[in-house]
């Protein structure tokens, strides 16, 4: 262990390990801490919280109390290097500009971010450059694509939906995806990647790094101990010993859940509401996104085969003046099982559900619509989450994790749905095609904006350099930072920021080490 290091990140997912990238191969002296392993293995006892970590598994049940109902549940985030990317799909879009900027065509529903989209853009090719990323351009967007891999070919039935989809007046095109495509790929959708390094994620990034971080695994960042301007030191548990690191910057990149939890609990004379929460913002403005999902059928007797994470399409994105979302292929077959999810929750919302009696005979409209129709494709509909400070981050000790996320769905949201669901059955008409979930289906797993980016410190938690407010060498590089959630996958977005981030931490280091050598 070095006695000071330049940086220390605490938290090794997209945000955390570009920035801890960055840093190291600019030179400077990083330590990576994450609660998992440096490298995925079997666990000691299938099941325990150790072979969790060990499969890169967040260990203990998260809590969410979504409309005053509690559920608990495993598997939202991930952790280990490559965090929560070591189980995501592989989606790296970007934003669009009207999800940063604001304009009188496209009004931004919070009057923008405090940068712009021009900031972010040479960050967003670097990322996907170091991501690997294939796809195509989309129609839709005058951006410059040219540095992205070519994709595989497209299988019969995939090549259908495009021949349709562009005869439904829409715009489709290849999604972008942090996939290599190597020799036996099965694109690992949602799981630990089979062949090394083909799915590109926050793991192999780092892996990748000319100059390598050093990673400290194993670890809980317990707290932070600041005075009221500069953190000094970071209080570690490792192996049930708890260890004290003193660096000239820290970063927290821990996630959106698990960033805010420790700064509330770094309380101190200085700061006791929490560290950086002045503003009473910390955990707050807590966003998700939700899911609309339908099942597409090809012609009887194509198969489904090539690529499965392979199309997406943006014409209802922004549509009539109104916010709504994102088309893509999810990666997955659309079988019996999932058509009988659908027709339940049908029957379940329908005037008819007080006869219970006749819902076991759903089974059979199931069977015979997969025996005439064959396996389908389902693609994922993303509808963009809007900043509301009673949805949030709360510590709760009774909870396993310690941590309660507190949600109420607002109408605005449900009524968006509607009308995304509403927009794609008129334009989609005559395809074969089911959703199988209606209304607002929160996506837990993307979680964001709990330690927001603003102009003003009243209001906001860091600022347009992801600098805490009133702290000096504290950063926050994960989906904390996000004002507003947009409505497509926020990986790629993360990464950039991170890298964004990561040239004013250098400025700073730089600016801080020579005023040192002016003091000797």
């Amino acid at each position: 262990m070095e006695p000071v290091w330049d940086a220390v990140v605490i938290g090794a997912g997209m945000g955390g390990g570009f920035t801890a990238r960055s840093l190291a191969e600019a030179g400077y002296r990083v330590l990576l801490v994450d609660r998992g392993y440096s490298e995925p293995h079997g666990g000691p006892e299938t099941g325990s919280p150790e072979s969790a970590l060990a499969e890169c598994r967040w260990p203990t049940e998260i809590a969410c109390e979504v409309d005053g109902e509690i559920t608990r549940h495993f598997g939202i985030v991930g952790c280990g290097v490559g965090g929560s990317t070591n189980f995501y799909a592989g989606a790296l879009e970007r934003f669009d500009r009207h999800d940063v900027d604001t304009h009188p065509q496209h009004p931004h529903p919070t009057g923008g971010w405090p940068i712009t989209y021009d900031e972010l853009l040479p960050y967003y090719e670097e990322a996907e450059r170091m991501l690997h990323v294939a796809g195509t351009r989309d129609p839709l967007d005058p951006e410059r694509f040219e540095h992205l891999q070519q994709p595989p070919d497209l299988g019969p039935a995939d090549t259908q939906f495009v021949q349709s989809f562009e005869k439904c007046g829409l715009h489709p095109y290849r999604l972008h995806v942090g996939i290599r495509y190597l020799p036996g790929c099965d694109e690992c959708l949602t799981g630990l990647c089979k062949i090394k390094n083909c799915r590109a994620d926050a793991r192999s990034a780092v892996a990748e790094a000319r100059i390598q971080p050093t990673v400290m695994d194993r670890t809980e960042a317990v707290r932070l101990v600041a005075s009221h301007d500069k953190v000094s030191t970071a209080i570690l548990r490792r192996d049930g010993q708890e260890i004290a690191v003193s660096a000239r910057v820290f970063v927290l990149a821990a996630g959106a859940i698990h960033t805010p939890r420790l700064l509330l609990k770094s309380s101190g004379e200085d700061w006791p509401d929490g560290l950086a929460n002045r503003s009473g913002m910390v955990g707050r403005n807590l966003m998700f996104h939700s899911t609309l999902r339908f099942a597409m059928w090809p012609s009887k007797g194509l198969p489904g085969s090539g690529p499965r994470k392979s199309i997406s399409f943006r014409d209802f994105y922004f549509f009539q003046g109104e916010r709504l979302g994102s088309v893509q292929s999810s990666g997955f077959s659309a079988g019996y099982g999932d058509l009988l999810m659908h027709l339940y929750d049908t029957f379940d919302r329908g005037m008819l559900r007080w006869l219970g009696v006749a819902r076991p005979f759903l089974r059979l409209p199931a069977a015979l619509t997969i025996r005439l129709r064959g396996q389908g494709t389902i693609f994922a509909c993303c509808l963009e989450d809007l900043p509301y400070p009673d949805n949030r981050v709360a510590i709760d000790s009774n909870e396993p994790d310690g941590v309660l996320m507190k949600y109420n769905i607002r109408q605005e949201l449900r009524d968006r749905s509607s009308r995304f669901e509403a927009v794609l059955e008129k334009h989609l008409a005559g395809q074969r095609m089911a959703f199988l979930t209606r209304g607002v289906n929160l996506n837990l797993s993307h979680a964001c904006g709990t330690c927001t980016m603003g102009r003003d410190p009243k209001t906001s938690v860091i600022d347009r350099d992801c600098r805490a407010h009133g702290i000096g060498n504290l950063y926050v590089t994960d989906a904390s930072f996000m004002p507003t959630s947009a409505a497509i996958n926020p990986s790629l977005t993360i990464a950039a920021n991170a890298l964004r981030v990561s040239e004013s931490i250098k400025r700073a280091l730089a600016g801080e080490l020579q005023t040192e050598l002016i003091g000797r």
